[in-house]
């Protein structure tokens, strides 16, 4: 009987302080078992147009396969593990998420632009040549095993665990000055660590006449002066790590994700240069830069770090727990 009174006192203060039960246990740090009653995830492919019901372990294999380079550090794969496994849970049907219009019936898609990258094991095959496949997946299926069953959370919540290739070793951003609104544990953090920074440098170089008709079909009207040779872009805005949030442009206002896609640059940390009737276009790192880096998760990975240090790094603030099954 006490201990009865005991569990019910858990759950009735767990419930005031409004604390998902399904998360309570705290991750202890020993490798988990295979849990009963595997939570299963419908899956809509973007490509097929097909909805696939998979458990979500199997699930997140083709999650970090497709968005983490396999030959990356285990610390680092074992990272998108565990931010993967909670973007997947916030959005499960299970765990009181609603459907979302573009996905019907199914609880995620594997449009990267929407949900999480995904690839099924004969897509892996035909990517990687089968001998590289059995030893790439091997490794991958041991971060998710290592792994298993663990989510983020911010006082007891799952987290929006937003992650991107490379901040380009300049550092992460907070939330608000990418979208405009704060999360406390969206924080811009330091990304020194980041490996392979020289990888992730594009460069592309426009005739003015190119740069121009782009912007036009782009929605923006080239002023005469501007359409004639006279400035055609000039940063107005950029955030404390120097990604640019507004341009003026052909007279007008842009922000700097809207350039980054019209022009097919790889991140908002811009630059660009006029000489000869020519513009050259510099971009550094890949994606939006709030959250898990990805290239500074493995510069981490390598220098020691394991995954735990490199989320509570990436996510301010956070606690990984264990999911009940």
């Amino acid at each position: 009987m006490k201990k009865l009174m005991i569990i019910l006192a858990l759950i009735i203060s767990a419930s005031l302080l409004g604390i998902p039960l399904w998360v309570l246990r705290d991750y202890s740090g020993a490798p988990p078992g295979t849990p009963e009653n595997e939570p299963v995830v419908r899956v809509l492919n973007k490509t097929t147009g097909k909805v696939t019901a998979l458990p979500l372990e199997e699930y997140l294999v083709g999650v970090v396969a497709a968005e983490m380079p396999a030959n990356f550090a285990p610390e680092a794969l074992k990272a998108q593990a565990v931010a993967a496994r909670t973007y997947t849970v916030r959005r499960m049907f299970r765990y009181g998420a609603k459907p979302a219009d573009a996905h019907g019936n199914a609880e995620i898609c594997t449009d990267p632009v929407h949900c999480q990258a995904w690839s099924s094991r004969d897509e892996l095959k035909a990517k990687w040549g089968r001998v590289r496949y059995y030893i790439n997946i091997a490794k991958i299926e041991q971060a998710v095993k290592m792994t298993e069953g663990q989510v983020i959370t911010y006082n007891r919540a799952l987290i929006e665990p937003v992650y991107h290739g490379s901040c380009g070793g300049h550092g992460t951003e907070n939330s608000e000055d990418v979208w405009n609104n704060p999360v406390p544990y969206l924080r811009g953090v330091n990304c020194s660590s980041e490996y392979r920074v020289a990888d992730q440098v594009l460069v592309k170089v426009f005739d003015q006449a190119q740069m121009v008709s782009l912007l036009q079909q782009a929605g923006m009207n080239a002023a005469p002066a501007a359409a004639a040779g006279g400035t055609l872009m000039a940063p107005l805005k950029k955030s404390p790590q120097g990604r640019l949030q507004e341009a003026r442009v052909l007279g007008q206002v842009m922000t700097g994700a809207r350039l980054r896609q019209v022009l097919g640059m790889t991140s908002t940390l811009l630059q660009w240069e006029a000489a000869g009737g020519k513009i050259r276009v510099t971009s550094i790192g890949k994606g939006h830069a709030v959250g898990l880096c990805q290239f500074g998760a493995n510069g981490m990975a390598l220098d020691g770090q394991d995954y735990r240090k490199i989320i509570s790094h990436y996510y301010t603030g956070v606690q990984i727990q264990k999911l009940k099954y």
